[in-house]
């Protein structure tokens, strides 16, 4: 039986693979009940980055491929689901840059990026493990590549080396001290396992789960990470559901029109930072906390297809911060953001054009000088031109952060600047 079985997988392999089913990739297909989709994903970006001193500095001009991407997704039965992806990154490296001549570092190394098994036990009960989306927010549990504003979330890019303002104070030594950088606590991957399911055909949805806890003192996996989140869509009004029956659950930025969707989430996290002393001798533990709203809508309107998604996250007890080593604080950070974007469902030209607008605000308690909180203000926009849906498309767009409040008092005092402007041209395909 095994034989045959691996007979029939070396057949269908040579036959399937040379072409791309409706999903764009290639499958191996052994029955009914057991097949595998292969697939190639990659984003290319020419990046013009503003300069960020406001003397000796100059702009920097950098083509890259920022994601190259393998991946794998199917199932050995109708209640075992897989996933897999890896990911080769691109090769400009900021450090390299700074440490050594010639600019590019050529480290071609392929990593495992995310993967898991989804047992469907029913539609209303299954369970993920792997590692796999944490979900907490909706951003974490949208794929990147469904993205309206290529440049993702939270674009904190400030500083002399555009590593952002929180890498920036973060670290002992530093007279502005943050000791992690708190957008990192909603990262979009971890080890862990949840429970979730579509109840009422989608109306509602449920996740529940435990993850790895990624202590800064230098203990991780002491603990767990623990996270919640529900959903509702309004399925009577003719909305349709984002079901997480998938291997991987992921969601997207955009249907592109395919469907209507309105949801609505709220989200729970709660992890433990640092054990007391970890961080300084004068500093008690750091137990975070935060919870998230979210809200997402899509419908077309004949040849229009408008877009909107809006959120709050707060993070409770995210960092520790101080101006001075005997003055150790905890705080908290808050986020806003919306965006949108207006879909043309015609074909003009080559494809069908879009435009799509981000803004989100930051806030992370923190002082320097007579300056108090680390806050700054992003607008993100982007011209997309769908070739292909989301498996071909093109975008030029701008990100202009601008920094205020004891952000912008840090980089004054660094002579730096405290807005910027990044250009960008991006490409996707899909296979």
């Amino acid at each position: 039986m095994k034989v045959a079985r691996w007979k029939v997988l070396g057949v269908a392999g040579a036959l399937v693979l040379g072409y791309a089913v409706s999903s764009q990739a290639a499958q191996i297909k052994v029955d009914e009940d057991t097949f595998a989709d292969f697939g190639y994903n990659m984003k290319i970006m020419y990046q013009h980055f503003d300069e960020r001193a406001k003397s000796n500095d100059y702009t920097k001009k950098v083509f890259d491929v920022k994601d190259s991407r393998f991946y794998i997704s199917g199932q050995v039965s109708k209640m075992v689901q897989f996933y897999g992806e890896w990911n080769a990154a691109g090769a400009y490296d900021e450090k390299f840059v700074k440490e050594k001549a010639g600019g590019y570092a050529k480290d071609n190394k392929v990593v495992f990026s995310e993967g898991g098994v989804n047992f469907v036990f029913m539609p209303e009960l299954q369970v993920r493990a792997g590692k796999v989306r944490v979900p907490f927010t909706r951003n974490q549990m949208t794929s990147s590549y469904s993205l309206i504003i290529p440049t993702d979330a939270w674009y904190d890019k400030g500083g002399d080396d555009a590593k952002g303002i929180f890498e920036a104070v973060k670290g002992k030594g530093n007279k502005y001290n943050i000791s992690n950088k708190p957008l990192d606590l909603i990262g979009k991957v971890d080890g862990g396992l949840y429970v979730h399911g579509d109840i009422a055909n989608g109306m509602f949805r449920y996740n529940v789960g435990v993850f790895n806890e990624n202590q800064r003192g230098g203990k991780p996996f002491k603990n767990y990470q623990w996270v919640a989140r529900v959903e509702f869509t309004p399925t009577m009004l003719g909305f349709a559901p984002e079901s997480t029956s998938s291997p991987a659950g992921k969601v997207s930025d955009t249907y592109l029109g395919k469907k209507d969707v309105l949801t609505i989430g709220l989200g729970y996290y709660k992890e433990k930072l640092y054990d007391k002393g970890n961080y300084s001798s004068s500093a008690s533990s750091l137990e975070a906390d935060g919870w998230t709203a979210d809200l997402f809508f899509e419908k077309k309107f004949g040849c229009w297809v408008p877009n909107l998604q809006v959120g709050y996250i707060k993070l409770n007890d995210s960092h520790f911060h101080n101006e001075t080593t005997s003055d150790i604080k905890k705080g908290d950070t808050t986020i806003w953001y919306a965006q949108g974007q207006l879909l043309y469902d015609a074909v003009v030209g080559f494809g069908k054009p879009a435009l799509a607008i981000r803004y989100e605000n930051v806030e992370a308690d923190g002082v320097s000088g007579d300056k108090k909180d680390f806050t700054f203000d992003r607008w993100g926009v982007a011209l997309n031109y769908y070739l292909k849906g989301q498996a071909a498309k093109v975008s030029l767009g701008f990100d202009k952060v601008s920094y205020d409040d004891a952000a912008k008092a840090y980089l004054k005092e660094k002579e730096l600047e405290d807005s910027i402007t990044d250009w960008y041209l991006y490409i996707q395909t899909m296979f």
